[in-house]
């Protein structure tokens, strides 16, 4: 997820209909120029090489995010034709129309995988691993965060794990996203908020991520650290 601000313009984008290393490219219609999804860098045009602010943003189900946010407006969506178009993608080993870069067998290709960018520092973590371990207090580019994972709804989140200059340890609660702390808190993992303990009320700061399947994450960041 991007802010569509950009030196002090409000873009609005479309789908291009090119592909970059079989990723999706998109367009702003200001400008014409091209952007990659993945990276939020512009391909090409007169806002080649400016990048899109990354904002936070979490991956869960309709039924968990509204139990946190009743008050949630919707976007109504077509409902006429239920039938994902994409499902035989998903579920194949085909990666796309072009051959892929770089090859990286360290995760099979179609292999769905949580990606931070931070600090000039990238990592991939596998949805597998994620659902094993609930939850992953590690770092990048010198920044200590928090993964909660909930492999059931594919559900997850990030936050930094340093409020306030204390750093925090977090492994899995009782329930569903639910993150428990050294000192008897409790927090929701869809909204970083203590619900109980020492800590109640106190809400962690999210860190942006990106969802990708593998082989677009590595063939963009080559260098990428994976956890296991």
């Amino acid at each position: 997820m991007y802010a569509r601000e950009v030196e002090g313009r409000t873009l609005t984008f479309g789908v291009s209909g090119k592909l970059v290393r079989n990723s999706l490219v998109m367009f702003d219609r200001q400008t014409g120029s091209l952007w990659s999804h993945l990276t939020g860098e512009s391909i090409s045009g007169p806002l080649h090489g400016k990048h899109l602010q990354q904002l936070s943003s979490a991956q869960t189900t309709w039924g968990l995010w509204l139990k946190e946010h009743p008050s949630t407006l919707l976007l109504q969506a077509d409902r006429s034709d239920v039938q994902d178009p994409y499902q035989s993608y998903y579920s194949g080993s085909d990666t796309g129309i072009i051959s892929v870069k770089r090859s990286d067998d360290r995760l099979p290709a179609k292999e769905r995988i949580l990606g931070i960018r931070l600090g000039g520092d990238v990592k991939a973590y596998d949805f597998k691993a994620l659902a094993r371990d609930r939850v992953v207090n590690d770092q990048v580019g010198g920044t200590p965060f928090v993964i909660v994972f909930d492999g059931g709804s594919e559900s997850g989140a990030v936050y930094r794990s340093d409020p306030g200059g204390t750093l925090l340890k977090f492994w899995p609660g009782n329930g569903v996203l639910r993150m428990a702390e050294a000192g008897g808190s409790v927090s929701d993992g869809l909204t970083g908020t203590a619900l109980s303990g020492p800590l109640a009320g106190q809400v962690l700061e999210q860190v942006p991520i990106t969802y990708s399947f593998w082989f677009g994450w590595a063939d963009f960041y080559p260098n990428t650290a994976v956890y296991k």
